[in-house]
């Protein structure tokens, strides 16, 4: 399947392709927070290592260790979460939500983005 970026520049082309009409279409009904990201044309990724030191100062906060997260997960090892808190890895979705809920924090909270200005 290809993929079509289509650029500021390119909207104000003529489109005699109706597949490029329908996508203009679907555009003209985003939101302006949606349109002005896809005017930056931002990909925002997460800085793994500062998310690591985020999630391991909410740990600390809360008097939670290694193997105190390890077990509220029900982990095999606490691998998982040393990878986590140095940013060599994430943790899942499921754990990601669960670790919110136990911290009563939210998910954005625990992630720190890399290209947060751009936006």
């Amino acid at each position: 399947m290809e993929t079509q970026i289509i650029t500021k520049d390119s909207l104000t082309e003529p489109h005699k392709n109706i597949e490029c009409r329908l996508k203009l279409e679907r555009i003209s009904g985003w939101s302006d927070t949606v349109k002005q990201f896809a005017e930056y044309n931002a990909y925002i990724s997460l800085d793994m290592i500062q998310t690591g030191k985020r999630m391991h100062d909410i740990f600390i906060k809360n008097g939670c260790n290694v193997k105190d997260i390890q077990n509220l997960l029900n982990l095999a090892c606490p691998q998982s979460v040393y990878r986590w808190i140095k940013g060599q890895a994430l943790p899942s979705i499921d754990n990601l939500y669960t670790l919110a809920k136990i911290f009563q924090v939210h998910i954005d909270d625990m992630l720190v983005s890399k290209d947060i200005d751009k936006i």
